[in-house]
């Protein structure tokens, strides 16, 4: 009967340790994996950021393309303006 209990005692015991082994090995798992997906996303972050920045840079260089046709177009309406000031003028009689 001794013989049995101390055998249950470490059966108990080696199925207790043998939980916690898998309980640690899951963690370790989810760690892992965790590691994966963050690896994952910072690839992935790192590819949106790349297209991101071409993306800034073909608006900057739009932005600079609206500001040049917005100063012609100023100055042919500047240059519009004074004709017509000096067509007025002349008809005027002055």
């Amino acid at each position: 009967m001794a013989d049995t209990h101390k055998l249950d005692e470490a059966l108990d015991r080696f199925e207790g340790a043998l939980r916690a082994f898998e309980g640690a090995l899951a963690r370790r798992t989810d760690g892992l994996k965790q590691a994966s997906n963050l690896a994952g996303e910072t690839a992935q972050l790192r590819l949106d950021r790349t297209r991101l920045a071409a993306e800034i840079e073909q608006m900057k260089a739009k932005a600079a393309e609206l500001v040049d046709a917005n100063q012609g177009a100023v100055g042919r309406i500047d240059t519009a303006m004074s004709r017509i000031r000096a067509v007025l003028h002349s008809n005027s009689g002055g």
